[in-house]
């Protein structure tokens, strides 16, 4: 049976765990000094890794090695990864979020553990609890019992009340860079022995946005429509619905130009190709902030995470077009882009906007 990349090429061990070497170095430090705290709350995008994070802590304080823990290979560690170990226990608080869930949890906290050393509970989208599940929650999470040790995963730590927070030591996951899950994807394609461009598979690694799960989401598709064929950056944007970096440029240039004719012809030949009229102007929006950033700042590449051919490219468009200019079109388009979530038919408001900074 098929299994996705994400699950397949999932990190087994800290030394795995992608671009968040500030977060495993403090976990490692606590298991090998045996400070491991009983609550921690883990921050982060969609697809940093916190909930890999989170099962890999867990067989660290439950692993059978005498050496580096985890090792991933004990049997401890092995039902962790088959989800079959009775002391790691998942809950997601989406559909887990009334008092009454929180009062089971209470009650199983007081048993000891059956099999490990320690009771690992993960609470995934912790944010989603009702107020009193976190008042159930609170006292329980202030003084557990010595066996019992909780991680708390969220992507929206602002709607967690201040008491829960006060309780557990906070780790923020970063989103991870372009070229990190770029050279990631190269080693996982090539154990899946997947053939793909580097510019693909770049391509791929920006359009994820920091996130590795959706990274290897796209791959995935990409390689289940063009099974057995090689991977290259146009068919990673046929599949996508984005569009080539050039048509960006091409589109600034004839806005700039007051070109109308030109500009129509661009958006009827990305409706040609069946791109989405939304996710083009997303797209687009973004080139403008590069083009922004690019214009105003003197080290944009780093900033940008962008390869040095569109970095010079992006720096030889600045020369023509203003800021003032920009900062215009990012808010037009972005007024755009919040009419288009409404709208039935997007390409005529794209088209209508496109007349209108022409005239």
């Amino acid at each position: 049976m098929y299994t996705a990349l994400y699950r397949a090429q999932r990190p087994e061990v800290f030394e795995e765990i992608l671009g968040q070497e500030h977060i495993v170095k403090i976990l490692k430090n606590q298991l090998n000094t045996d400070t491991v705290s009983h609550a921690y709350l883990f921050c982060g995008t969609r697809g940093t890794g916190k909930t890999t994070t989170a099962r890999i802590l867990a067989k660290g304080v439950n692993c059978l090695s005498e050496g580096e823990r985890p090792c991933g290979k004990c049997a401890h560690c092995q039902a962790i990864k088959d989800g079959s170990f009775m002391d790691v226990i998942e809950i997601d608080a989406a559909s887990n979020n009334g008092v009454e869930n929180i009062r089971e949890l209470r009650e199983s906290v007081k048993y000891p553990p059956a099999i490990g050393r320690k009771k690992v509970y993960i609470i995934d989208e912790v944010h989603m609890l009702s107020p009193g599940a976190y008042n159930a929650l609170l006292k329980t999470l202030e003084e557990p019992p010595k066996h019992v040790i909780f991680i708390l995963a969220t992507t929206d730590p602002q709607k967690i009340p201040a008491t829960i927070l006060s309780r557990c030591q906070r780790f923020d996951f970063k989103r991870i860079s372009a070229e990190e899950i770029a050279k990631t994807l190269k080693g996982y394609a090539e154990k899946e022995n997947i053939q793909a461009d580097d510019d693909a598979l770049y391509l791929v690694a920006r359009l994820a946005d920091g996130s590795m799960r959706d990274s290897l989401s796209i791959l995935d598709q990409c390689t289940a429509f063009y099974y057995g064929e090689r991977l290259s950056k146009d068919k990673v944007l046929e599949i996508v619905g984005s569009v080539d970096d050039r048509v960006l440029f091409e589109m600034t240039d004839r806005i700039a130009e007051k070109n109308a004719d030109a500009l129509m012809n661009i958006v009827n030949s990305l409706m040609a190709d069946g791109r989405d009229a939304a996710q083009f102007v997303s797209d687009y929006i973004g080139h403008l902030r590069n083009l922004m950033i690019t214009a105003s700042v003197s080290d944009a590449e780093r900033i940008l995470n962008v390869s040095s051919e569109s970095a010079e490219a992006l720096r030889e468009q600045t020369k023509r077009i203003s800021k003032n200019e920009i900062s215009r079109l990012i808010n037009v388009f972005s007024e755009l882009s919040v009419d288009m979530k409404y709208a039935s038919n997007k390409r005529v408001l794209l088209e209508v906007c496109l007349i209108k900074l022409c005239t």
